[in-house]
């Protein structure tokens, strides 16, 4: 007897043993993501040091310098932000004459633009740069920024023969970066991983390249978190889904502790879990729980959207393991009624144990309550999990809403092109036709007339005011809650704005200087100031109102 109890033991202990192996990776992650608002506070005290350190500098190149570094410490963490900087370094380094700063801000705009799913205008961005202009590291730069693009361009494309030529492009900027970088660094090394995986599509060769970096860099660094997911996708070509998981729960832990909002690791963890064993299901929806706040924060639509249908799947097992537990309480409450019934019946017949009967009766009368309870518990996370679903179809329709005026605006874009070639077809007939005639002077007289400029110039007001009002529709409502309530802006027709909220719809747009207004509007710069200051005037807060305009419509309608 006492041998077979020590068997058991034995066998018990060796399964605890090899669950604990198993999950104790997992329980490393779990601990850190509990870690994640401290995590989140260091960051935010980092950054609070550098905006201050920004405020209190006049030195034009050390706002750039701080301009760059705000970027770097955004770029993963808020997109938003690192928008704002990155617009910044651009405006101010071209204002000084500095090249080598215009050039990465704008190679940084394009990597921010071909993060946030604007393939093409990231393209165009690059294709401004004169790259005999750039030196070594700023030609790493571009050539590292083409590859991450014409890749995030080819996992979105779904037209097989477009998504096999962004795929070409990639490798070749790839091979192109590796000359620009040094070989006894550490990028390096996780460069020529990224060779070995793509273009000779040699996981073993790749897998020890990565495991260099993860060697040599920090856990809380992105080169880490990187190379720590390159390394599992290694593995998970091999087969070997243990070191698979372990990998990408390493890389998660890394997401975590940099920190890097724009994370991938965590979600293709909570997935493999989920699909790995449905008993996992909570774990996963808690990681993904996770990952929503932290795309959420980052504040990327695109990685919004991808998330979203990843979530679906997990919710939708996790709703029904919810309905399977009440099934089974249901069940047991039956059983337990039952049993009541039982226990009733006998009392009948066995007066002796009324007080064991009695006992009996309180102990299930405590169960009884806790399964009340627990199913209320249930019931409350159910409810939950549904006002979740519902904010995050709320989300997805704003989104999709958002993506509809987008492709409105490129229409009317379009529209004003076709319009402009049109138009310039048409000169260059007229031009030809009064020279063959001899017509000089004719030309010069229509050519002079200001009425096409002014056709022109209507034409175009019409169209932008359209634009605006289609994705900032409360804007001319916003603008008069900053005005004196006696001297509101009232627009005489619908869909129009007047030459005073054209100014300052520009200046939401970010178009702040009178020059360029002047510009964009067919004015001189001395009437756009006068303009801005007669509005100004009106304003309840004079001293701010330039920058309480920029923060109108903070959410597209």
């Amino acid at each position: 007897m006492y041998r077979l109890l020590a068997f058991f033991a034995a066998l018990f202990l060796t399964f605890l043993s090899q669950v604990s192996a198993d999950n104790i990776n997992l329980l490393r992650l779990d601990s850190v993501i509990a870690e994640r608002p401290n995590i989140t506070t260091a960051k935010e005290k980092k950054l609070a040091q550098l905006r201050s350190s920004l405020a209190s500098t006049t030195n034009e190149e050390e706002k750039l310098a701080l301009f760059e570094q705000m970027y770097q410490e955004y770029l993963t963490y808020r997109y938003d932000s690192a928008l704002v900087y990155v617009q910044n370094s651009i405006i101010l380094s071209k204002e000084i004459g500095n090249i080598a700063y215009y050039q990465q801000a704008v190679i940084n705009y394009a990597l921010l633009d071909a993060r946030g799913g604007f393939y093409s205008e990231a393209a165009d961005y690059l294709k401004g740069i004169n790259l005999e202009e750039l030196n070594d590291s700023l030609k790493y730069e571009y050539y590292i920024t083409h590859f991450w693009l014409y890749m995030y361009w080819s996992q979105y494309s779904s037209d097989e023969r477009v998504k096999e030529e962004y795929w070409r492009k990639m490798k070749e900027n790839l091979v192109e970066a590796i000359k620009y970088e040094k070989e006894n660094t550490i990028n390096y090394q996780y460069l020529m991983g990224e060779r070995m995986h793509y273009i000779d599509e040699n996981s073993e060769k790749a897998a020890i390249y990565y495991r260099k970096v993860v060697d040599m860099a920090p856990v809380n660094s992105k080169l880490y978190a990187s190379a720590a997911f390159s390394l599992a996708r290694c593995y998970m070509d091999k087969g070997d889904m243990p070191m698979y998981e372990l990998w990408l729960t390493n890389s998660a832990i890394s997401d975590i502790v940099t920190p890097l909002k724009e994370n991938l690791s965590l979600q293709e963890l909570a997935m493999y879990l989920f699909e790995k064993d449905n008993d996992n299901v909570d774990r996963a929806t808690s990681y993904i729980y996770c990952s929503m706040e932290d795309a959420q924060f980052f504040n990327n639509r695109l990685r919004l959207i991808e998330l979203s249908g990843r979530f679906s799947t997990i919710l939708s097992a996790y709703t029904k393991k919810i309905n399977d537990q009440k099934s089974h309480i249901l069940y047991g409450m039956i059983i337990l009624g039952l049993l009541t019934l039982a226990i009733l019946a006998s009392a009948l017949f066995i007066k002796k144990q009324n007080g064991q009967l009695h006992l009996r009766r309180e102990e299930l009368q405590t169960k009884n309550e806790e399964l009340h309870q627990q199913h209320e518990e249930v019931r409350q996370k159910n409810a939950l999990l549904v006002e979740q679903g519902k904010q995050l179809s709320a989300l997805n329709e704003q989104l999709i809403d958002t993506n509809f005026k987008r492709e409105g605006l490129a229409k009317i874009y379009i529209d004003l092109c076709a319009k402009y070639i049109d138009k310039l077809k048409k000169y260059q007939t007229l031009v030809k036709r009064k020279i063959k005639a001899n017509q000089v002077q004719e030309l010069l007289s229509t050519i002079s007339s200001s009425r096409i400029s002014e056709e022109d110039a209507a034409t175009f007001m019409n169209k932008f005011d359209k634009a605006f009002l289609d994705l900032y529709p409360t804007f001319v409502a916003e603008l008069n809650t900053l005005l004196l309530s006696d001297n509101q802006i009232v627009v005489k027709q619908p869909n129009t704005l007047t030459p005073e909220l054209r100014i300052y719809a520009l200046i939401r747009l970010g178009v702040k200087e009178s020059s360029e207004i002047a510009d964009l509007l067919f004015f001189s710069p001395q009437t756009i100031y006068n303009y801005r200051s007669a509005v100004k005037n009106r304003a309840i807060n004079k001293d701010t109102f330039d920058e309480d305009v920029q923060k109108l419509c903070a959410v597209i309608r």
